[in-house]
């Protein structure tokens, strides 16, 4: 948000504005900034600039650490605007209810999303591994007459999943939300999916045994994400090392290999479209 920098110049100096992040999510009606250290005692008059240029955002949180435990969930904490968390997120024709305090949630990934739901056939079955809030579970059931299990560990994850369910009664397809860990749930449905989501690119090689688990025998897709050095993208060896630990051996086909996103310097996000053989 180049404009933000620039409606500060008259209250922040050169040097803070050098610190001054113009990249932040919004998410609903709620914006989430990251401030860096240098700009502490500043956060109110970053956050008040953001609530006057953005006119559907009525909060504003700052982002107070990365995404972290067993639920990915990152601390936030007002700076300006309505003391909320709670949120209804529009993409794609569907509403989910989001609490940003309590669940893992990113929507930078709309672009990738529509690029699944283009790919779901009638009838498919689906596991969404790491589904949070089931944003991907979602928007492949606005698309298709498919059903997918939207499995999470987060309780939170699955009640919000479970209210906006009620929230998108014109789905095509069928959205089951599951409280269980993703390892467990394969093993309990060994052979069964046509389709299987991984959008955990911290765990997704520790999880992919359980994935091949879990599908089809022959024509099943996995989407393993992945994250990776941007110099390393092109090479594609370790790909097969991490099917071969997971068992799959040479019954494989990658049908596509693509950056997703940006995620730190010098590192991406990165996803392998597989087809098991």
């Amino acid at each position: 948000m180049p404009m933000l920098k620039s409606a500060l110049k008259e209250v922040l100096n050169e040097e803070e504005i050098k610190h001054l992040s113009s990249a932040f999510d919004v998410i609903g009606d709620i914006a989430i900034i990251r401030i860096p250290s240098e700009l502490t005692g500043k956060e109110s008059l970053i956050g008040e600039e953001l609530l006057r240029h953005l006119k559907n955002v009525t909060t504003v949180l700052k982002q107070d650490s990365d995404v972290q435990g067993e639920y990915r969930i990152r601390k936030v904490s007002r700076i300006a605007g309505e003391e909320k968390y709670e949120t209804f997120y529009k993409e794609n024709g569907v509403t989910i209810k989001v609490d940003v305090s309590s669940v893992y949630f990113s929507p930078r990934l709309s672009t990738e999303r529509s690029r699944i739901a283009s790919l779901v056939s009638q009838g498919e079955v689906i596991f969404n591994m790491f589904a949070g809030v089931g944003t991907f579970s979602f928007i492949l059931a606005k698309s298709a007459s498919c059903t997918v299990h939207s499995v999470d560990v987060n309780p939170d994850a699955i009640r919000l999943a479970e209210e906006s369910i009620a929230l998108n009664r014109r789905l095509k397809g069928k959205i089951i939300p599951v409280l269980s860990d993703a390892a467990e749930y394969a093993i309990a449905h060994q052979g069964e999916f046509d389709r299987i989501l991984m959008p955990l690119p911290e765990r997704s090689k520790e999880f992919l045994p359980y994935a091949v688990q879990s599908a089809k025998k022959s024509g099943a897709i996995i989407h393993y994400y992945v994250h990776v050095p941007q110099e390393s993208f092109e090479d594609k060896s370790w790909i097969e090392k991490h099917l071969a630990d997971a068992g799959i051996g040479k019954d494989y086909k990658v049908r596509l290999w693509k950056r997703v996103r940006e995620v730190g310097p010098r590192y991406i996000q990165a996803v392998a479209d597989i087809e098991l053989l």
